[in-house]
């Protein structure tokens, strides 16, 4: 008997969806070309904050630009240099005594341009977002640009934490118990460093620290009651992971907060059953203790709820899976010792840093 979904099928469904999610062309997140209107905010040497527009135009094969600010006034760009994912030009404000120079990227799929000033040695880095409806692309008669997806992680690094319950979850032949099915759900938690390559797409390292709790039910207890488990054993599951997230807000719910995702992670656990909670004593069968340094895989999903540019909650149901299992150590897994399931239901908030 399984109680709940099996966790193969589960987890393919979701597998399936997040490699559909990251494989989707760039073309179907945003962006046309680097053509059209683009505003950054930048700090000038006395440190203050002012816009700067960017318009780059293309007639056939050669592209044209200029740069406008308060500071700066309006001014032509030279060399200008555009390619699918990379822009540079030089420039000379009036009376300044030397050029200044701008080298940064386009990235398609945010419709984004990043990139420094530089100076002397002296350098500035600026995001440019294009203006609404500044697109130069040949539509047909009528017809309104279609204005791109938001940026809804103006930023490359974050960080998140959360709190979760793990549930139990049970794989049960011929109900008959081992102990892997006695565990019980209990509360966890975990911290989060996010990398963003691309507004809908991050790559992190993560550290959680949870477990699982004991059943009480007596009779199913009573057949381990010699080695030492009891209704206050702990199942302890620390450990660390790497993994992906796919957003699909911009794709499904361009103009929502809500922002849902798929994920993926793997890593290592350091687990160990307790006789009477975390830190005691190690259980053991066959004087052989059951804890061990093994792998562990997680595949979910969730959606964030943006609250600012840089601040979302973010909710996550998932599946993990812990491959505390050894059949050369505790040879009979149907009755003794195999590998652990979980639901985790979490909940937390991302900060994005820089």
């Amino acid at each position: 008997m399984v109680q709940g979904i099996h966790p193969r099928v589960w987890s393919a469904f979701i597998l399936i969806f997040l490699l559909g999610a990251v494989a989707l062309p760039q073309e179907a997140f945003a962006g046309t070309s680097p053509a059209g209107q683009w505003v950054g905010t930048m700090r000038t040497p006395d440190d203050q904050e002012v816009d700067v527009f960017l318009n780059l135009d293309q007639q056939a094969a050669a592209w044209t630009g200029t740069l406008e600010s308060e500071f700066l006034g309006e001014t032509s760009v030279s060399g200008l240099k555009v390619t699918d994912t990379r822009i540079s030009f030089t420039f000379k404000p009036e009376g300044a005594p030397f050029p200044a120079h701008f080298s940064g990227s386009y990235i398609a799929g945010d419709d984004r341009i990043t990139g420094t000033f530089s100076l002397r040695g002296n350098s500035r880095f600026v995001k440019f977002k294009r203006v609404p409806g500044s697109e130069t692309v040949a539509l047909p008669a009528g017809a309104e640009p279609v204005e791109p997806a938001r940026i809804r992680h103006d930023y490359h690094f974050g960080v998140s934490g959360r709190v979760s319950y793990w549930a139990s979850l049970h794989v049960v032949k011929d109900e008959n118990y081992n102990l892997n099915n006695l565990t019980a759900g209990d509360i966890a938690y975990d911290g989060t460093l996010h990398w963003f390559p691309m507004d809908g797409f991050n790559l992190f390292a993560r550290y959680f620290r949870g477990g699982q709790k004991t059943t009480d039910n007596a009779g199913r207890l009573e057949r381990y009651a010699d080695i030492g488990v009891s209704a206050d054993s702990y199942l302890k599951l620390d450990g660390f992971e790497f993994g992906i997230m796919g957003y699909l807000g911009s794709v499904m719910m361009r103009n929502s907060k809500f922002n849902p995702y798929l994920t993926f992670a793997g890593g290592k656990t350091k687990w160990e059953l307790t006789e009477q909670g975390r830190g005691s004593t190690v259980v053991a069968i066959d004087q052989i203790p059951l804890e061990g340094n093994d792998w562990a895989f997680t595949f979910g999903l969730g959606t964030e709820y943006e609250f600012s540019q840089r601040v979302a909650m973010n909710f996550e149901w998932a599946w993990r899976y812990f491959l505390t299992g050894d059949t050369v150590k505790w040879p009979d897994p149907d009755n003794t010792w195999t590998n652990t399931h979980a639901w985790a239901l979490s909940a937390g908030l991302t900060v994005g840093i820089f």
